[in-house]
């Protein structure tokens, strides 16, 4: 009995103080969206964004499958807010062929490092594959694939080694 009488004493301090209102002011003004109602617009969820990733990872993949004819020798995947700057480990020599599909929103540019390896191409994020030949001048040389203003989705690249017409 005592204990009931002292939680109510408490109550009714809480309440005489003013806490219970500030504790429902807190309460509704803690950002989360009240059952059944819709995420703000242009904001999609976490689990949407990442279904909508593998989509365009599968899309840039099958625009690279169309021009396979083996394994490559380096191969890669990854968002275009990411980039490409990956060292290809490759040796000296002429006779290569960088692919890259790009699926999502606006255009990627492809280069490599050092930039006298090749020009740099741009490429759409449209899933078509676009090729260029190559040759590794330098150890260390590295691709680089960079997207343009407001471009996103998924880069699929890949790197052949040419093969030579008897």
């Amino acid at each position: 009995m005592t204990t009931e009488r002292s939680r109510l004493v408490l109550l009714n301090c809480a309440l005489a103080l003013g806490l219970v209102p500030a504790l429902l002011l807190t309460a509704c003004s803690s950002g989360a969206a009240p059952e059944g109602s819709k995420a703000a617009p242009g904001r999609g969820s976490k689990s949407a964004d990442v279904q909508r990733e593998k989509e365009l990872a599968t899309a840039a993949r099958a625009g690279l499958a169309a021009t396979s004819d083996g394994a490559p020798l380096v191969s890669g995947l990854d968002r275009v807010a990411d980039g490409v700057q990956d060292a290809l480990g490759l040796p000296k020599g002429s006779g290569y062929r960088v692919t890259v599909a790009c699926a999502g929103r606006g255009t990627v540019e492809v280069g490599f490092v050092p930039a006298r390896t090749a020009p740099a191409r741009r490429v759409s994020c449209d899933g078509v594959p676009v090729s260029t030949r190559f040759a590794v001048k330098a150890a260390g040389t590295r691709i680089d694939v960079q997207g343009g203003r407001g471009a996103s989705g998924m880069i699929a690249w890949r790197v052949d080694k040419v093969r030579q017409s008897s």
